[in-house]
């Protein structure tokens, strides 16, 4: 359980609760610059700002921030900040009644899987939820979500942290920092999504079969342990601050995930929906955003580059994007 999609889709949950489509890049220069740029023109008095942060693991916190050429000066001179999700004003337990997280009565796990997986997924189940199989009513997408949490929380205390420790790491996650920072500035803060558009993304209410397919291959290593190791993981392409290493990054990701049909509708559903559709739904709102006031706008660094990419869209829009710092 500890393919790169898994720990993304782990954290929308930690942390709201808790892009690429191409390898194209926009020009040159966007292969070679960081994560921090500069939107100017196009009608605004005062520049925004974008920024890709990092929340795939916890191998990189907020003090991270520190080390980006210009960020502290862009920081500052913005009144608005706007993220994914509002991470500090939203009501997770809120957001969270509302979702559809069961599904149809006349869907059962029984008739998703076939009698070796439905047995191997019910000793996961009763081993870490102690329920009966059988009374399990939550989404395959759901259900993963859950066992991937409390699978997090395993490798913490393997590795010896008490839960002080643990809430001091995920207390620095970088988002939440930056959205407290900007609070503690008196800054507007806005949601580009709220916590329910979120979750409805990540696991729609459709597909059941797809989601139970994509539950059992996350959950089995033997498929994933046989795929090739990268050359560089997402924490240590961030610390490059280069995009050419990103795209090169997210080539690698496609080409591996090839190799199974289960791990190629898991990419797909990355790629199409929470890369390329949220970023569409996002381009719609920040131009506005931006009019009304200088933004800082955070959002993970995959949504920056390639033709679907919140910087290509951005220069589509007609705004000059540029590089901070470099």
């Amino acid at each position: 359980m500890k393919t790169m999609l898994k720990t993304n889709r782990l954290f929308l949950l930690l942390f709201t609760l808790t892009t690429l489509m191409s390898c194209t890049s926009v020009s040159k220069q966007l292969q070679e610059d960081g994560w921090l740029w500069k939107i100017s023109g196009n009608g605004l008095t005062q520049p925004s700002y974008l920024f890709g942060t990092y929340h795939g693991t916890y191998d990189i916190l907020y003090g991270y921030v520190d080390s980006i050429p210009g960020f502290h000066e862009a920081f500052d001179t913005c009144s608005q900040y706007a993220g994914e999700v509002n991470l500090l004003l939203e009501d997770p337990k809120s957001s969270i009644s509302k979702l559809d997280m069961e599904m149809p009565k006349d869907t059962t796990y029984s008739i998703l899987l076939n009698n070796e997986d439905y047995h191997y997924l019910d000793s996961i189940v009763r081993q870490n939820l102690k329920t009966p199989f059988n009374k399990m009513y939550l989404k395959p997408g759901h259900l993963l979500l859950v066992l991937e949490a409390i699978n997090e929380l395993e490798e913490f205390s393997k590795n010896g942290y008490s839960k002080i420790i643990i809430d001091s790491i995920r207390s620095q996650f970088m988002d939440l920092v930056l959205a407290t920072k900007a609070q503690e500035k008196e800054y507007t803060l806005v949601g580009l999504e709220t916590f329910y558009e979120q979750m409805n993304l990540l696991v729609p209410n459709e597909n059941f079969k797809k989601q139970a397919d994509i539950l059992i291959a996350d959950l089995r290593e033997e498929e994933s342990a046989q795929l090739p190791i990268f050359s560089k993981t997402l924490s240590e392409v961030y610390r490059t601050q280069n995009m050419k290493y990103l795209i090169k990054f997210e080539a690698n990701l496609d080409s591996l995930y090839q190799t199974s049909s289960i791990f190629k509708n898991m990419i797909e559903q990355t790629r199409e929906v929470l890369l390329k559709q949220r970023n569409i739904n996002w381009i719609n709102k920040i131009p506005a955003l931006m009019k009304d006031k200088p933004t800082f706008i955070a959002v993970g660094v995959r949504h920056l580059p390639g033709k679907n990419g919140l910087i290509s869209l951005l220069i589509k829009k007609g705004y000059k994007v540029e590089p901070v710092g470099k």
